[in-house]
């Protein structure tokens, strides 16, 4: 197997929380009387307070080694999921930004994990078969999203307590994955401490044009897909069952696809060509989803859209990693995240806001950023693309050619 199996389960368990914190999350806050506004405040929190700590989680898996780090950010998220359960709003604030403090030393440190977990040629199948997991999981915890309603409509419990009880009992399940972290071999590690100017350089120019394309895929993506939970909440007036039903399908799709795209892009192109052509194909879809007042139709072109954005990350963050030195991937993983999440957290709010102003618009401005993102690393990588240079660049501990 090219991934540590200690990797993957955790993974699967990261991927059930989430997937099951996705489908609850939204209508039980609804069910509370939250409004779009609030809710997308509390998204955008979070992702603010992610970024904070992002840069942190990245000089940490630097210096102490990335797992580390991850096992710290799972009691943190556990904490996070308690608190929100409550519904007491000050609380659930609280643990909006406790999942932010968790999510900026988790997602970095992750990252950096599996880029140092493997050889170098076969990160793009192991940063598949962990984001498959992953996936897997997700689709598992957004199936999870019926139980509440069942339970609700067999023993008389009000939904939103059903929801509650959910969350409390779904917040001790990061708390399992702390001995998997501890236990993944890591290579690479040397104490890199605090970056300075010369380790900004040592990441290259083109990590930087990356970046640049992250941001505007982030601030769209955070307007709209952020917040899909609740736009499908308040337009169809759909429950955690239908969520996750659409949530679960597209990662049961999304899983068994990722299993199989390193070998297509290794048979097709390359990477960064697979990844351009199948991102792009999306963009369409998220207009059409804009066009139909039909649940079904909407929760379809949405399955297949989203599948189609994120089935090729894990090789985009592939081509990433291998562009850097290994001993810089904490806070290249870093870098990467905070292009993404700081104008991601601007870009939660407002989408909250504009779903109380016009529930499609959203979804229209996220497809335009999407192409002009996409458009832009065409165009600085179009000499890899045409095949006349390969996709890394530079000398000092750069892996060969071999891409979220």
């Amino acid at each position: 197997m090219r991934a540590d199996a200690r990797l993957v389960l955790l993974a699967l368990l990261g991927g059930i929380t989430w997937g099951l914190a996705w489908s609850v999350l939204a209508p039980y806050l609804r069910g509370l009387g939250y409004s779009g506004t609030e809710y997308g405040a509390m998204g955008g929190m979070t992702v603010v307070t992610s970024a904070l700590f992002t840069m942190a989680g990245g000089v940490l898996s630097d210096t102490l080694g990335a797992r580390r780090v991850l096992a710290l950010s799972l009691p943190l998220w556990a904490g996070a999921v308690a608190l929100i359960s409550t519904g007491d709003k000050l609380l659930v604030t609280l643990g909006f930004l406790l999942n932010g403090v968790s999510g900026g030393l988790g997602w970095t440190s992750q990252q950096a994990l599996v880029a140092r977990s493997g050889r170098d040629e076969e990160l793009h199948y192991i940063f598949s078969y962990v984001a498959a997991a992953n996936t897997l999981g997700g689709a598992m915890g957004s199936f999870m999203g019926w139980l509440p309603v069942i339970a609700s409509r067999s023993y008389g419990i009000p939904l939103v307590e059903a929801y509650r009880m959910t969350l409390e009992a779904l917040s001790i399940l990061p708390l399992l994955g702390i001995p998997l972290a501890l236990g993944v071999r890591e290579e690479g590690v040397t104490g890199s401490g605090i970056p300075r100017l010369a380790t900004i350089r040592r990441l290259g120019r083109r990590f930087y044009y990356i970046a640049a394309a992250e941001m505007i895929i982030g601030f769209g993506a955070a307007m709209s897909i952020h917040n899909i939970d609740y736009y499908f909440a308040a337009k169809y007036g759909v429950t955690s069952a239908e969520l996750g039903s659409v949530l679960g399908v597209e990662q049961l799709v999304m899983a068994a696809l990722m299993v199989k795209i390193p070998s297509i892009a290794d048979k097709y192109g390359g990477v960064l060509k697979i990844y351009l052509a199948v991102t792009s194909s999306s963009i369409p879809l998220l207009m059409a989803m804009t066009f139909t007042s039909n649940y079904y139709v909407a929760a379809t072109l949405y399955i297949i859209r989203t599948v189609l954005m994120n089935v090729a990350n894990p090789l985009f963050n592939a081509f990433v990693m291998r562009q850097v030195p290994r001993d810089l991937r904490g806070v290249a993983s870093a870098f990467l995240s905070l292009s993404w999440t700081i104008p991601a957290g601007g870009g939660r709010a407002v989408g909250g806001y504009l779903l109380d102003v016009n529930l499609e618009l959203p979804l229209r401005l996220t497809a335009l950023l999407y192409g002009l993102a996409l458009g832009w690393l065409a165009s600085v990588f179009r000499e890899e693309l045409s095949g006349r240079i390969p996709a890394v660049e530079g000398k000092e501990e750069r892996a060969p050619v071999l891409l979220g």
